[in-house]
């Protein structure tokens, strides 16, 4: 999966860290941070999002370990301007798909505040989410945990980080091959140490090209790393497969949301060999648009060799 994550395993945003020693915020606090957010996804899935310890490392931070349970403690880093925070975090409130809240403490400061989703189903695939962060005044006047730098960060995480990971995006790319259609085809056909490195070196599929035949690539060490069925061949002219979300697809298993599209047409100087990819995570568009380009020129560049 392409998370955004630094070598070092460090998620950087500009905002504050915390701490809680308890879990009533005291009534005096007077700074109390609300953000909202609406998203192109179901709860479930926004729920898994901020729930799953995988999942959290692509869009939020690298935590050290995550389970939606009362009193389970996790941590991980932060970064602003270059100085590094241990946050120490326990969580103190679970509403499965509804609520979760946990205090979020770091090493050799003295502070406490509570952080608070809650998520709302507004429509079958539309979830609005309500992030509350309390306490912020007792942050004393460390430049670091001024509320403007808690504002900019949270709207950084959640109108764009998880906005990126939860909602989905296609693209299209195309390109221009002046050679024989036969040639081209067998080429589509035929990744395996040649196009398909695009995806990772030494990676290779296995299939038969057949309308309702599995395809499996694979990598250097034989591990899965898609499954899916060829869903439409119509040879020459247009190629559509459809993949599996999990890598071990139980039978009766539903397709998932991504598939991949390649048409073959004709123009004034040659063909044109096009390429539809969706649905991907927004946050990953960027990253299979650059392996589309590779894969793509080396098609074209083989095909004209020959």
């Amino acid at each position: 999966m392409n998370c955004g994550i630094d070598k070092n395993g460090i998620v950087t945003f500009k905002h504050g860290v915390f701490s809680l020693e308890n879990k009533k915020v005291k009534a005096m606090d007077k700074k109390v941070l609300v953000i909202e957010h609406s998203y192109e996804a179901p709860v479930e899935k926004v729920w898994e999002a901020i729930t799953n310890k995988d999942l959290l490392r692509c869009w939020y931070f690298e935590v050290s370990d995550f389970q939606a349970e009362v009193g389970f403690k996790f941590q991980f880093y932060g970064e602003n301007d270059g100085t590094k925070y241990l946050h120490k975090c326990t969580i103190v409130e679970v509403e499965p798909k509804t609520k979760i809240s946990y205090t979020w403490g770091y090493d050799g400061y003295i502070g406490q505040s509570l952080v608070v989703f809650e998520l709302f189903s507004e429509d079958k695939n539309k979830t609005r989410l309500k992030l509350t962060h309390s306490g912020l005044d007792t942050f004393l006047s460390h430049p670091d945990f001024s509320q403007a730098n808690f504002n900019d960060g949270w709207h950084n995480i959640l109108g764009k980080s998880l906005r990126n990971f939860l909602e989905m995006d296609s693209f299209t790319k195309d390109i221009h091959i002046d050679a024989n259609l036969k040639d081209i085809w067998d080429i589509v056909l035929a990744p395996n140490n040649k196009w398909g490195d695009a995806f990772g070196e030494g990676a290779f599929v296995e299939t038969d090209w057949k309308e309702g035949s599995s395809i499996i690539w694979r990598d250097t060490e034989n591990n899965i790393g898609a499954i899916g069925i060829v869903e439409v061949h119509q040879p020459e002219k247009y190629l559509k497969l459809h993949y599996y979300d999990e890598l071990k697809p139980r039978p009766n298993t539903m397709l998932g949301n991504y598939y991949e599209k390649l048409r073959i047409a004709s123009d004034k100087d040659g063909f044109t060999l096009s390429v539809e990819i969706g649905k991907i995570a927004k946050s990953d568009v960027t990253f299979h648009q650059e392996m589309w380009d590779n894969a793509l020129n080396i098609i074209k560049r083989l095909a004209e060799k020959e």
